[in-house]
C-alpha cells in the first residue's frame, strides 16, 4: 500500500477526520493544526471531492494566515487543475516563509509550468546552497521527482546522480520512470519488479510495471500486472485504464468496454473516458451509440480546456461509417484547427474517409501530401497502408506492407501480421502460413489484435501458426 493510503485508513487519522466532521456538524469553529487541515484536504481531493477539499484549505488559511501547506496545495490546484499561473503566483506570493522547502519547490513548479525548466533548475541549485545539511538528501530525490512528474527525465537524471543513497525505494523508483520516459522499457521494468519484490502491495509499482509492459508491447503480462493492482483496490483508476488499453490494444474490445466503464463510473468528468468507450462501441459496431459518446467526450474536453484533436478524428471516422462524409471531413478541418493537432496524422485520416467513400484520387492527394511533409516518414506510411487496407483494397496493401517489412525485420516490429492479413484476404494459403509463423514470433500483440478474429478467443496468439498447421494436418487425414 501507498504512504498516503496507508496514512488515510489509519486510526490516527480516522479519528481526525471524525473530530473536523464532528466539529462541522455541530456548527462550531475547532481549531485544528495547519498540516492538519492539509491532510484532510488532501483526503477529500483524492476522493474526487474537489470543492470540499477547498473548503477545508480556506477554512486553514483563515486559522493560519501565511501557512505553508494550504498555500501550497491551493496554488498546486490552480496550477495543474486549471492551468491558472497567476492564481498559484498569487497563492505562493501569500506564504510567510519564502525560504520553506515546500514553498521553493512550488517556485520551481510555476517556473516548470512557464516553459522554464532551466531557470527552475538554476533556481533550485541554488536553493540547495541555504538547506540545512540534513536536509540536502530528501531535497535532491524530492528534486528529481518534481522533473519527473513534470516530464523531464534528463534534468532528473541530473539531479539522481548527486544522491548515493541508491539503496531507498525513492531513488529507485525515480530511476525506473526515468528509464521509462527515455524508453528503456526493460531496465524499467526490471526496476519495478525489484520494488514489487520488496513491496508486493504497492498499486502504484505495480501500476507502473503494467504501464512499462504495454509500452514494451507485453500487453498480456501489462494486463496481469493491472490485475494484481486491482486485486489490491478493485477501484484503481489507473489500473482499471491499464486492464481495459491493453484489452482494446489486443482486439477484446467487450472485455475492454467493461473496464472503460468502470473507469468512467469513477471519473464521470472525465472526457477521455468516455472517449475510450465510444472506440469500443465503434469497433463492435454499435456506431450510433459510439457517435454519442463521442460528442459527450468532445463536450466534457472542450469544457475542462483539453485537446480535442484526438476526439474529432474519432467523430471523424464514425460519421464516415455512417456515410456521412461532409460531417466527417467537417470534424477533420476543425481538427485541423486546433493547437496541439498532428496535421500530418490528420491528413491520412482525411484520406481514409476519402478513400473509404470512393474518392481515390483525393485520398492519394492526402496520403502524398503528408508522406512528403514528414519526408517519407516509415510511421506515416504504415498508417497509410492500414487505412488502405482497411478501406478494402488487400492488393495494394499487400504491396505496401511488404515493402515495410522489408525494411523492417526485428523482433517485436510491427506489419507482419498486417501483411498476413493480406495474404488470407488474397486466398494465399501457402504465403500466409509462413507469414503467419513470422508475425507469432515477432509481434504476439499485433498478431492477436489483426488476425485474431479468426482463432478461439483463449487461444495465444503466439500459437496461432501452430493452430494453423494442426488443422491443415487434421484436413489431409480427412481427404486421405
Amino acid at each position: 500500500m501507498d504512504n498516503n493510503k496507508k496514512y488515510f485508513d489509519s486510526p490516527e487519522f480516522g479519528r481526525l477526520l471524525q473530530r473536523y466532521e464532528r466539529s462541522l456538524q455541530m456548527g462550531k469553529d475547532e481549531y485544528f493544526e495547519s498540516d492538519e487541515l492539509s491532510d484532510i484536504a488532501e483526503y477529500y481531493y483524492d476522493k474526487k471531492d474537489k470543492p470540499r477539499a477547498e473548503y477545508v484549505l480556506d477554512y486553514a488559511m483563515r486559522l493560519h494566515p501565511g501557512a505553508v501547506l494550504p498555500l501550497v496545495f491551493k496554488a498546486r490546484i490552480a496550477l495543474i487543475d486549471e492551468k491558472d499561473i497567476e492564481k498559484a503566483r498569487y497563492y505562493a506570493s501569500l506564504i510567510s516563509d519564502a525560504y520553506d522547502i515546500d514553498c521553493l519547490y512550488l517556485k520551481a513548479e510555476i517556473l516548470i509550468a512557464e516553459d522554464k525548466p532551466e531557470e527552475a533548475n538554476s533556481f533550485l541549485r541554488n536553493a540547495m546552497d541555504n538547506i540545512d545539511e540534513d536536509d540536502v538528501p530528501d531535497f535532491v530525490l524530492d528534486v528529481a521527482t518534481i522533473f519527473i512528474d513534470y516530464g523531464l527525465p534528463d534534468i532528473s537524471a541530473e539531479w539522481l546522480t548527486m544522491s548515493d543513497e541508491d539503496d531507498l525505494q525513492d531513488y529507485r523508483e525515480i530511476k525506473a520512470r526515468i528509464a521509462f520516459a527515455k524508453g528503456d522499457y526493460e531496465q524499467s521494468e526490471q526496476l519495478f519488479e525489484q520494488l514489487l519484490d520488496e513491496d508486493p502491495y504497492s498499486g502504484r509499482y505495480w501500476n507502473s510495471l503494467a504501464s512499462t509492459q504495454f509500452m514494451g508491447n507485453r500487453i498480456n503480462d501489462s494486463i496481469t500486472s493491472s490485475e494484481y493492482s486491482i486485486a489490491i483496490n478493485p477501484n484503481d483508476e489507473e489500473a482499471l485504464l491499464n486492464k481495459a488499453n491493453g484489452l482494446f490494444s489486443l482486439g477484446n474490445f467487450n472485455e475492454a468496454l467493461k473496464f472503460y466503464e468502470r473507469f468512467h463510473q469513477l471519473c464521470p468528468d472525465e472526457g477521455a473516458a468516455t472517449m475510450f468507450i465510444g472506440n469500443c462501441l465503434l469497433n463492435i459496431g454499435q456506431t450510433e451509440k459510439a457517435l454519442q459518446y463521442y460528442k459527450e467526450a468532445l463536450e466534457a474536453l472542450k469544457k475542462q480546456n483539453l485537446g480535442t484533436t484526438e476526439v474529432l478524428q474519432c467523430l471523424a471516422f464514425t460519421y464516415s461509417q455512417l456515410d456521412q462524409r461532409d460531417e466527417a471531413l467537417a470534424c477533420i478541418d476543425e481538427a485541423m484547427k486546433q493547437p496541439d493537432a498532428n496535421k500530418d496524422e490528420i491528413t491520412i485520416v482525411k484520406g481514409h474517409i476519402q478513400l473509404e467513400h470512393g474518392h481515390v484520387k483525393e485520398a492519394i492527394r492526402c496520403f502524398l501530401g503528408a508522406l512528403q511533409s514528414t519526408s517519407f516518414s516509415h510511421d506515416i506510411f504504415f498508417r497509410i497502408a492500414i487505412s488502405v487496407y482497411d478501406c478494402g483494397y488487400p492488393a495494394i496493401a499487400y504491396r505496401m506492407f511488404k515493402s515495410y517489412t522489408d525494411m523492417h525485420d526485428n523482433h517485436g516490429d510491427e506489419g507482419m501480421a498486417y501483411l498476413a492479413a493480406c495474404l488470407k484476404t488474397l486466398n494465399k494459403k501457402a504465403e500466409y502460413i509462413e507469414c503467419l509463423k513470422i508475425a507469432c514470433q515477432r509481434n504476439p500483440a499485433e498478431t492477436q489484435k489483426v488476425l485474431g478474429e479468426f482463432y478461439p478467443e483463449t487461444l495465444d496468439p503466439k500459437d496461432y501458426y501452430d493452430y494453423e498447421m494442426r488443422l491443415m494436418s487434421d484436413g489431409q487425414k480427412i481427404n486421405t
